[in-house]
């Protein structure tokens, strides 16, 4: 016996990549295609780094690495459609600190289970907004709103604070079904001129009155 089947064998490299080329996508899905090409029809698998996904009539780059074909990446889309990317694992981007741009953009939609975004600073300008919900909380520190019309429409309005001021240039009308106010300490009411007015009854009642 000769000594080098003692020998300890080598590991095996990497395998022979062929000559790349062309092909056309005539189906598949989830990262496994059925193409076709000048030496007949084949199945390739999508490169990992191809992350674009192929539709029907893609010409698209095909490596042959070994007896598997990678489709490498698409070179040609004969019918316009949205541009679809797919990472199975998450896509993590990574800009270093540059800027990022969204330029000429029709609609922009965000689908995702979770969303969160975190800033310094922000700053949305916009013609018309609408924001839908079964339930929104807010936390803010200091809140500042300037608004020139103001409408709210609902069924019922709770507001629970330590204090509360409001300052009125003009006029401030209220109408309501019922009134209803509860102090539970002081009340005090002062103006240049009053008037209080009532169809029918009109009751004061206290422990002592002074009038004058």
């Amino acid at each position: 016996m000769s000594l080098q089947a003692f020998s300890p064998q080598q590991p095996a490299g990497p395998e022979q990549a062929g000559p790349s080329f062309t092909a056309l996508v005539q189906g598949g899905k989830e990262g496994r295609w059925l193409l076709s090409s000048d030496s007949g029809v084949l199945r390739a698998r999508q490169a990992y780094s191809c992350l674009v996904q192929p539709a029907l009539g893609d010409r698209v780059l095909v490596q042959q690495v070994g007896s598997d074909y990678y489709l490498l990446a698409i070179l040609e889309r004969q019918q316009p459609q949205p541009l679809r990317i797919r990472a199975h694992e998450g896509m993590e981007v990574d800009f270093g600190g540059s800027d990022c741009k969204w330029q000429h953009i029709g609609d922009w939609s965000l689908q995702a289970e979770q969303a969160q975004l975190l800033t310094r600073k922000s700053k949305m300008v916009t013609e018309e907004a609408e924001v839908q919900g079964q339930q929104l909380t807010q936390n803010w520190q200091r809140v500042r709103n300037l608004i020139q019309d103001f409408w709210h429409s609902g069924q019922r309005t709770w507001k629970q604070v330590r204090q509360s001021i409001s300052r009125v240039e003009e006029v401030e009308q209220k109408d309501s079904g019922e009134h209803l106010h509860r102090v539970r300490n002081s009340l005090t009411i002062h103006s240049q001129r009053g008037s209080i007015t009532s169809e029918k009854d009109l009751r004061v009642d206290a422990e002592r009155i002074h009038m004058g």
